[in-house]
């Protein structure tokens, strides 16, 4: 049996890995000239580890990592909303995981599929991101919706910082930051758009003044910002959530089907969710499997998706009213039913069979 994935990000890499497990010939076909991820941290919740269990490669990637042990909510003057303590999740660095996934998988660079009818497979998946060509050619009534924030992240290469938290501030202005060990500290800001076209030095000049005042370590990390390793882009969502399948060969994974907010930390996670269960069903009945993989996945993804951009659409609130209430929410929301509601999105566990069966 034969498999073509379009798109070589984590999803799509997971999905040929997991493939090749269960003994399909699987080839990622990539439209960039070279195999890279451009990226900073990512948060992979116990959902994610299961899921890289599955594969094989858990081990190295929490190696590649740092343990998340908690955090939680501050005001920019440092005072404590509430405080979480999480046992699983670890914080990695983008491309390192794209590294590890990315270890024996069949890749061909500088191919870009615009028809999918071209493409001889006995499965087909579209894992092309949330520009997705691949979805656009069989669900053109799925758009990409804009959150009105857009975000800055970077890498700080300053061990020295452990722990994290996310900072809220006026006008719908946050902060985040997690310590990922040897890798240095991730951190990200989010504000309401516009999306900046200035260069990532005049960027870096705005957030020092957009965050000066506020507690350390943030203008510390912004200031030992270099402007090459600025990312800005805005904060953007599908809706609806596409369909994850197509007819009797063609799948989606990923952001390709259901690309969400920041503001969960789900976003790759889920994509391994959606790449290990799509694996562990195909077999020789791939219509079949196509509609159990759909059944299985759209529900969980849907309900990830509206839930992110639930939290930011309340975390991004501009209004001296608003912002207020997001803060006694804050105060008053026990610390335990926060861990707990995570905890619930990362109770997922990878379907039968495992590898090989």
């Amino acid at each position: 049996m034969r498999a073509v994935i379009v798109g070589g990000g984590i999803g799509g890499l997971a999905t040929a890995r997991g493939l090749a497990l269960r003994g399909w010939d699987a080839t990622v076909l990539e439209r960039q000239p070279r195999l890279e991820a451009a990226g900073a941290g990512l948060s992979l919740w116990p959902n994610a580890l299961r899921a890289l269990d599955w594969l094989g490669i858990g081990d190295r990637v929490r190696a590649a990592g740092a343990p998340i042990t908690g955090g939680g909510l501050r005001t920019w003057r440092g005072a404590w909303l509430s405080r979480v303590s999480v046992a699983g999740p670890i914080v990695v660095h983008r491309a390192d995981l794209h590294e590890i996934l990315a270890d024996g998988v069949r890749v061909r660079t500088g191919t870009a599929v615009t028809d999918v009818r071209d493409l001889d497979a006995d499965l087909i998946v579209g894992a092309d991101g949330i520009g997705s060509a691949v979805r656009a050619q069989y669900a053109p009534r799925v758009r990409i919706r804009d959150s009105g924030q857009v975000s800055w992240r970077a890498v700080v290469p300053d061990p020295g910082i452990k722990g994290g938290g996310e900072t809220v501030g006026p006008g719908g202005v946050r902060f985040g930051h997690i310590g990922m060990g040897r890798r240095g500290v991730y951190w990200y800001a989010v504000a309401p758009a516009p999306l900046r076209t200035t260069s990532p030095d005049e960027q870096l000049a705005e957030l020092r003044r957009l965050f000066h005042g506020w507690h350390e370590p943030i203008p510390a990390l912004v200031a030992a910002t270099e402007p090459a390793a600025l990312l800005h882009h805005p904060l953007l969502d599908l809706h609806p959530v596409a369909p994850m399948r197509f007819g009797d060969r063609v799948a989606l994974v990923g952001d390709a089907a259901h690309a969400m907010t920041p503001n969960l930390g789900q976003g790759a996670c889920q994509a391994l969710e959606d790449a290990v269960t799509l694996a562990a069903l195909a077999d020789a009945d791939v219509a079949g499997a196509l509609r159990e993989y759909d059944m299985i996945r759209r529900k969980r993804v849907t309900m990830v998706v509206r839930r992110s951009w639930q939290v930011g659409r309340v975390m991004g609130a501009r209004g001296a009213l608003t912002g207020a209430l997001v803060r006694t929410a804050a105060r008053l929301a026990p610390s335990g039913a926060t861990s707990r509601a995570a905890e619930r999105t990362a109770a997922w566990e990878p379907p039968t069979p495992a590898p090989g069966a």
